[in-house]
């Protein structure tokens, strides 16, 4: 029927992490290019890095904050990693 999705595509040969929680106050802090560390909840042991790749320029509101969209690209993977898993992102200085 109409509206109903018949096939996903996906690439996986590169992997992103997309924040959904970065406030303002936060967010002016990050700079693309910046490095991060990822650790993923259904994975605990595994610590994967990444780059900051973007930095969203318009804002959503999320609980009564306002909060921006970052993007960030992994530098490497795992074969247990899953489309959708859960990650905290850790932005170095």
């Amino acid at each position: 029927s109409v509206g109903t999705t018949v096939v996903t595509i996906a690439d996986f040969s590169t992997w992103a992490v997309k924040t959904t929680d970065l406030t303002e106050i936060d967010v002016v802090n990050i700079k693309q290019g910046q490095k991060v560390i990822i650790s993923l909840d259904a994975l605990p042991d595994v610590k994967l890095t990444g780059t900051v790749d973007a930095i969203g320029q318009t804002f959503a509101e999320k609980q009564g904050d306002i909060v921006y969209e970052v993007t960030v690209v992994l530098n490497d993977t795992n074969p247990d990693l899953r489309w959708g898993m859960t990650a905290e992102v850790k932005f170095t200085k």
